[in-house]
């Protein structure tokens, strides 16, 4: 087979995931612009610290966050597109949706035919996976890792299928992503150690010790490259022990204390009636992983099944090892979705299924998909009435005025305004329980006075020498699918 060809039907297949990744990024993310604007704290959580890199403000030393640094450079990526819409986010989305679906069809690869029915059914299971509970509104550090997860996940079923370990650089990849995953949400790591362990096991088993020492030295090398322009960054900035403090010792200590911890004897168990709960709200994804569980059974792969298992397992004890669990956790387990498009094509191909029986099948899927999303409720609606562009429209007459995002998470009443926060704990935390000077810092910034605006959720105060100037509400579906209003309360200082 010539160069040529198979440049053209990478280049094919790599044209037909953009556009896939465009259909679905378009219509199931909150990012799109489609929406009128992300309605989740966390991405804007993230894009606040991110637009404030480019204004040179240090994560955790001038703003408080508690993800990790690399989420927050990706988010100064996107800043740099605008700092005012979620755009950039758009992009990066439309890129790992690409990766992530390319990624889908080389792993049904390994198992079944790639034909004309694979791509077509490809496309809905992209869109049942974006439209699941855990992926939301769009934009979670779980999103951000997955093209890592997806071609790690690849790398190991090709070297599982080829009875050897994985080449030099696709050791270094898994390397790469492994500091990927360690530097934008440290719990994503237990993907990698699981495939880490895999890979021992097969040596020892095979007797390729020879060949796994390299591989091992190779790792931890681009462990260390990912790493060093971190650690070089905020050595620079004079922050090292901020990101210490704020992302280590807090997360692991203090986050503990908002709620009951788990023993160790406990987190096994713990980690899996909490998966099979959270999966219970992912229909999709627990299908698919159960049909990919069946899949590996009937085909009788069980060096895979094995694999598959143990990633499972380490994955979810990892991400759920703490005692803050978040609805979101389990889009980590995506990645274990993928599977399951070879068991569908499989399935059809036995059933000798034409083209003609799968366009409507994937057409009825994308309906469903649609219907189930958690986001589309919020499609095609006007900028007009979000509190945050009305608070904008206010603020916008007090050039230069300050503003103080109080008792909640940042919900992007920073980036719409155009206004930086000046404070170091700009929004509310869910550490702020157990985090003295987070509370004692905004309490302070309000007594002196030091924002000309405060902004509320689903509460009033009575700040001294503020006075409430505009409220309003917005109606959307959280993530319990519960249909509720938030009322939101715009104070200015007096005398500005």
């Amino acid at each position: 087979m010539s160069d040529t060809f198979n440049r053209k039907v990478f280049l094919r297949r790599i044209l037909f995931s953009f556009l896939t990744a465009v259909a679905v990024i378009l219509v199931f993310s909150c990012s799109s612009p489609l929406y009128p604007f992300n309605y989740w704290e966390d991405p804007n959580c993230f894009f606040t610290v991110g637009a404030g890199i480019l204004r040179g403000q240090v994560p955790y030393r001038d703003l408080y966050e508690q993800k990790g640094p690399i989420l927050y450079f990706i988010h100064a990526l996107a800043a740099l597109i605008s700092q005012k819409t979620f755009i950039g986010v758009f992009f990066i989305q439309i890129i790992i949706c690409m990766v992530t679906h390319y990624y889908s069809v080389k792993i049904a690869s390994l198992y079944v035919e790639v034909t004309k029915r694979l791509y077509v059914l490809s496309v809905p299971a992209m869109m049942l996976l974006y439209s699941v509970n855990s992926y939301f509104y769009g934009d979670s550090a779980e999103e951000m890792i997955l093209p890592f997860y997806v071609i790690s996940f690849y790398i190991l079923l090709k070297t599982l299928k080829d009875k050897a370990l994985p080449t030099k650089k696709e050791t270094a990849f898994i390397a790469v992503s492994t500091a990927m995953a360690f530097w934008i949400k440290y719990t994503l790591c237990g993907f990698f150690l699981g495939m880490v362990l895999i890979f021992l096991v097969f040596s020892i088993r095979n007797k390729q010790f020879k060949k796994l020492l390299p591989l091992i030295l190779i790792f931890i090398a681009a462990f260390i490259a990912v790493s060093l322009p971190v650690l070089a960054y905020f050595a620079c900035n004079n922050a090292l022990g901020d990101l210490y403090t704020a992302y280590f010792y807090n997360n692991i200590f203090l986050y503990r204390n908002v709620s009951d911890s788990i023993p160790l004897s406990g987190i096994i168990p713990y980690s899996l009636i909490l998966t099979f709960i959270k999966l219970s709200k992912n229909l999709y994804m627990a299908a698919a992983i159960l049909i990919s569980i069946i899949f590996f059974i009937i085909k009788k792969r069980f060096a895979e099944l094995i694999s598959y298992l143990t990633l499972f397992l380490f994955t979810t004890v990892f991400i759920f090892q703490g005692s803050f669990i978040g609805f979101y956790y389990i889009f980590a387990l995506a990645v274990l979705t993928m599977p399951a498009l070879a068991a569908a094509e499989a399935f059809l191909s036995r059933l000798k299924a034409k083209l003609y029986i799968a366009v409507p099948l994937a057409a009825g899927l994308a309906v469903l998909a649609f219907v189930s999303s958690f986001a589309t409720i919020n499609i095609f609606r006007s900028k007009d009435e979000m509190p945050q562009y009305v608070f904008a429209e206010y603020m916008k007459d007090y050039p230069g005025a300050t503003m103080l995002n109080y008792g909640f998470l940042d919900q992007g009443f920073y980036m719409v305004s155009g206004i930086a926060p000046t404070e170091k704990y700009f929004c509310g935390l869910n550490i702020d329980s157990v985090l003295d000077e987070a509370r004692i810092s905004k309490e302070e910034a309000i007594s002196s006075q030091r924002v000309d605006f405060i902004v509320t959720k689903n509460k009033t105060y009575s700040f001294e020498g503020y006075e409430v100037v505009k409220t309003c509400e917005y109606t959307t579906r959280d993530f319990n699918s519960v249909i509720g209003t938030d009322a939101f309360y715009l104070y200015k200082r007096a005398g500005i």
